[in-house]
């Protein structure tokens, strides 16, 4: 009686990967909301920086300073941060001795942060390009200094589906056998 109303090993494989499947989906989504809502100061300046290789923003001496310390050592040799990050503590200074001198705090007038302009992209002798899925796929999402690259996400689910189906397909042949093995 109870082997008629019990769902088939494959089956059943199949509902387990997919609710493993949710559930880690479900748990990755949580955690990136969370973890972002208390970004330390250094953490910003330094995402600041990656984003654009310029600081926007303005940021305290003790922020600049513990964004300077948490640079990784690779960042230090082989990029330009360490010079935009103190470029970033020089103004930062600066402003301070400007706010000083007039004792009062700046005015609406008083820039607190320097706007490139951006100029405006032209178009080829074709037309505008236009951009497919993948492109635009890839290039989201990425301007975070520790986020992981959407490619690599892309590539370790695809690992993940794999393995899961190569897992499926070992364990129905694995049932199939010991199926014909008991002579059912």
């Amino acid at each position: 009686m109870s082997r008629a109303t019990s769902l088939p090993p494959a089956r059943t494989l199949a509902l387990f990967a997919a609710a493993t499947l949710v559930a880690l989906a479900g748990v990755l989504s949580f955690g990136a909301a969370s973890a972002e809502a208390a970004t330390p100061c250094w953490k910003r300046a330094l995402d600041d920086w990656s984003d654009n290789g310029r600081m926007d923003d303005v940021y305290s001496q003790l922020c600049i300073q513990a964004a300077i310390d948490h640079l990784p050592e690779d960042l230090r040799i082989y990029s330009n941060a360490p010079e935009i990050i103190g470029g970033a503590r020089q103004r930062s200074v600066r402003d301070r001795s400007l706010q000083g001198t007039s004792g009062s705090p700046p005015s609406a007038k008083t820039p607190t942060r320097t706007v490139t302009p951006v100029e405006p992209e032209v178009e080829s002798e074709t037309g505008p390009r236009e951009e497919g899925p993948i492109p635009y796929v890839l290039g989201q999402g990425t301007t975070d200094a520790s986020s992981i690259p959407v490619p690599l996400m892309i590539l370790a689910g695809l690992a993940l589906a794999l393995m899961a189906a190569g897992a499926a397909g070992f364990t129905h042949r694995k049932l199939k056998a010991r199926h014909i093995a008991s002579g059912e």
